[in-house]
């Protein structure tokens, strides 16, 4: 279960825990730290159809949300299999955070982020590619919309909120799924936006365009 903190107000705003030092406070004009905190193993990371790492799915099956820039310093000191501390801005009705702040643990330095990652990142690939497999979660967008869907193995298919939603429960997870579009696969991992889609390979048909 995935461990959240909140500050009160008055009186209650410090956190019980020792006082977090903060390091690198990098365009953010106000402390990130004082927001909630979201904890929980890290699963694995997850690139976008460009081939850039601009998100984190977490055992628990909550996504951290960040620009690609904040990749190299979180693959860097985070690993699959350890705890992961985001501070930020969790989306109303789904599991989603944006990332402000980040830490191996709540009572450990923070690191604040560059940019905040408040709309989806819609960069695109440049090769044709297909890929299929289990559908393990939704993919969202930072607030909380489904837009695609995430494989059991890591594989990503990307779709927009509105086709997503036209397509309704034939991406339940749980059920098999195949695409088609443009993308990038790099160490063993695809990710792409769909141009076809459908429960396999063979039978695949364009995606709706609502």
């Amino acid at each position: 279960m995935v461990r959240r903190r909140s500050f009160l107000a008055g009186a209650a705003l410090l956190p019980a825990a020792p006082a977090l030092a903060q390091r690198s406070p990098r365009g953010l004009w106000f402390d990130p730290t004082q927001l909630p905190s979201y904890s929980g193993t890290l699963s694995r990371w997850l690139m976008n159809p460009a081939g850039e790492t601009d998100r984190a799915l977490l055992r628990e099956g909550v996504q951290i949300v960040f620009s690609p820039s904040e990749a190299p310093d979180l693959m860097a000191a985070v690993q699959p299999g350890q705890n992961l501390t985001a501070w930020g801005i969790r989306a109303r009705s789904a599991p989603v955070v944006t990332m402000l702040a980040w830490g191996r643990a709540s009572d450990q330095p923070a690191t604040f982020v560059t940019t905040p990652a408040w709309f989806a990142n819609m960069a695109s690939g440049r090769q044709e590619l297909e890929v299929g497999g289990v559908i393990q979660h939704p993919l969202l967008n930072p607030q909380g919309e489904p837009m695609g869907v995430i494989l059991e193995n890591g594989d990503v298919i990307r779709l927009t909120p509105a086709a997503h939603q036209a397509l309704a429960n034939r991406l339940d997870n749980g059920r098999r799924i195949a695409a088609q579009g443009m993308g990038t696969r790099r160490d063993d991992h695809t990710s792409l936006d769909a141009a076809r889609i459908g429960p396999a390979l063979d039978s695949l048909a364009p995606v709706p365009t609502p």
